[in-house]
């Protein structure tokens, strides 16, 4: 039967482990951008033997050189992007996983690679809103949430980060041919992740990238995918898009996107006295949503409605993270407990909305939370992270904040109407959102931590 890929990689541990070669740390497998397997190791009995055996068995998942020893092995072995990883053995599950060391090459995909960010001690709160698919409402509860903290007199700072659909700009900044009512900055984070990477944007011009949404007792400020200039010369959006993603070429070496995005987010913060930092990510499961998630050390609030393909996306998603970090040192451990899911769309019946808390239970004890044990006197090992599923409040991910289902908000995208930032319109479908959020972020309504 053809190898495919998902058997590929254990394939390839076996036939390793077979040839009594140690699954320690002077070991390390890599898959190459094709998907092509190999593994490295300074010194190895038979080389030749062992890479004829693998190329058999692996076929066309076999790289050209699928063994490595001697000096280059050396060097592969103290890779920094190695990682330990938990494999199976094909027809062997029950013997449990190997926890091999691991260097995956990806010539898309690679900041989903990078471990997620700790939440840092000190500097205001950022709070990220994310979502695997579009059209659940993620940018309004954003905008709903930032007017609702500048009536507060706290001065919040959103960024759009969802660069192929951009929303907040055009939600929070009137657009006008008239300058003095024109609410646009210049430029955007699309302009800056393509100038960064080229000339640099100096300190003295990252205001010409942030726009400011008045309120009746305060304001927001706000850094747009795209600013004027690119509403002026539109020709240029998707010439720009293209290159936003590319490593720039620092003095030490290529900057990933990741980078780029953890630096530009740093800087607009460090700009201003700013109470919480608000950042649209872009949804679904591409490269560009992977540094809003995994690199700004924020809150992470994940938006879905009830729907079987809500819950498919979230596998996807946390198998890949427990998979890559879940069995070695990172700040995957630190991050679940940053995490909360959001109902989007939900309905009235108080019922439906336990119904969906108890289908996330499902989901976070597969792939989030620690497996209770047994000790060897049989006494249950209580685990660090773990909630039952009536657990409820702050740091519990499964229990879910909601937005209930309100007409006002289907066809909301303009700052031409105003009224769904009404704070009489939205306390009634954002109530519970907005008073979980602001506990959430250690804030008060008086605008006291």
């Amino acid at each position: 039967m053809t190898l495919r890929f998902h058997e590929s990689l254990g394939r390839l541990v076996a036939e390793v482990e077979a040839a009594g070669i140690p699954l320690d740390d002077a070991t390390v497998f890599l898959r190459d951008g094709e998907g092509r397997l190999m593994v490295a190791r300074e010194s190895l009995p038979d080389a030749q033997a062992l890479a004829a055996s693998l190329s058999k068995t692996l076929g066309a998942y076999a790289s050209m050189r699928p063994v490595i020893d001697g000096r280059i092995a050396a060097a592969l072995v103290k890779d920094q992007a190695a990682s330990e990883i938990p494999v199976v053995l094909p027809g062997r599950p029950a013997e449990g996983p190997r926890i091999i060391r691991m260097v995956d090459r990806r010539f898309v995909g690679a900041d989903w690679m990078v471990p997620p960010e700790p939440v840092p001690q000190g500097g205001p709160p950022r709070l990220v809103f994310s979502s695997l698919k579009g059209g659940v409402g993620r940018s309004t509860a954003l905008a709903v949430l930032a007017a609702d903290l500048a009536r507060h007199g706290l001065k919040a700072l959103a960024i759009d980060l969802d660069l192929e659909a951009p929303g907040i700009g055009f939600m929070l900044l009137d657009a006008s041919e008239d300058p003095a009512q024109d609410r646009r900055p210049n430029y955007g984070v699309l302009d800056y992740l393509v100038e960064n990477g080229l000339g640099g944007v100096a300190d003295e011009e990252l205001f010409d990238f942030v726009g400011v949404s008045p309120f009746t007792d305060g304001s927001v400020d706000v850094v747009p995918v795209v600013g004027r200039v690119t509403d002026q010369h539109p020709e240029t959006m998707l010439a720009k898009l293209s290159r936003a993603h590319v490593e720039d070429a620092g003095s030490r070496g290529p900057i990933s996107f990741t980078n780029q995005v953890r630096e530009m987010v740093d800087r607009f913060a460090a700009r201003a006295e700013y109470d919480v930092i608000l950042i649209d990510a872009r949804a679904g499961l591409a490269e560009s949503s992977a540094p809003a998630l995994l690199a700004l050390g924020a809150e992470i609030l994940f938006f879905g409605a009830d729907q079987p393909q809500t819950f498919h996306s979230y596998r996807y998603l946390f198998a890949h993270l427990l998979h890559c970090f879940g069995t070695g040192p990172s700040g995957y451990r630190d991050w679940r407990g940053h995490l909360s899911f959001v109902q989007a769309k939900a309905p009235s019946s108080a019922q439906q909305r336990i119904d969906f808390r108890d289908r996330l239970h499902g989901l976070c004890a597969e792939f989030l939370y620690d497996k209770e044990s047994l000790a060897a006197d049989g006494s249950v090992q209580v685990a660090d992270f773990n909630f039952g599923v009536a657990d409820a409040g702050r740091g519990v991910p499964h229990d879910a904040l909601f937005v209930a289902f309100h007409p006002d908000y289907m066809a909301f995208d303009s700052p031409s109407d105003g009224t769904p930032l009404d704070p009489d319109v939205y306390r009634g479908p954002f109530g519970d959102f907005l008073n979980r959020t602001w506990d959430l972020l250690g804030l008060s309504r008086d605008g006291r931590t």
